[in-house]
């Protein structure tokens, strides 16, 4: 069963956790939905829909949710550049990761990082 703290309740299904797991161990790769469909045995459409009635979100937005919160620490306790924390964390675009942590947060990832000090 799964405890992660980007979930509200438990997660129960195997494949899911599984790719909760796999996704929090490995959140830095080019982690595609068809790769995790894959890498899972199961229909990438079967998967999408499996993944929504089981958390609530899409594997997209728990994709992005994890690798924000893995930035937000990296802003926090490092003087990383905003770019090596993006490609750190498996953004290959300062633009989009900074869109992504603004959406998720509500400041860009440079007033996350002043606010924190």
């Amino acid at each position: 069963m799964n405890k992660h703290k980007l979930f509200h309740k438990p997660i129960h299904n195997f494949h899911i956790n599984k790719a909760i797991c796999y996704t929090c161990h490995n959140y830095w790769e080019p982690l595609t939905i068809e790769r995790m469909a894959e890498y899972l045995g199961l229909n990438k459409c079967y998967f999408c829909q499996l993944f929504k009635k089981e958390t609530g979100k899409t594997y997209s937005q728990f994709l992005n949710e994890v690798r924000i919160h893995k930035s937000k620490e990296l802003l926090k306790n490092t003087h990383m550049s905003i770019l090596d924390i993006a490609l750190t964390v498996g953004y290959n675009n300062q633009n989009y990761y900074s869109m992504a942590f603004k959406k998720i947060t509500g400041v860009t990832p440079l007033k996350y990082r002043k606010i924190q000090k």
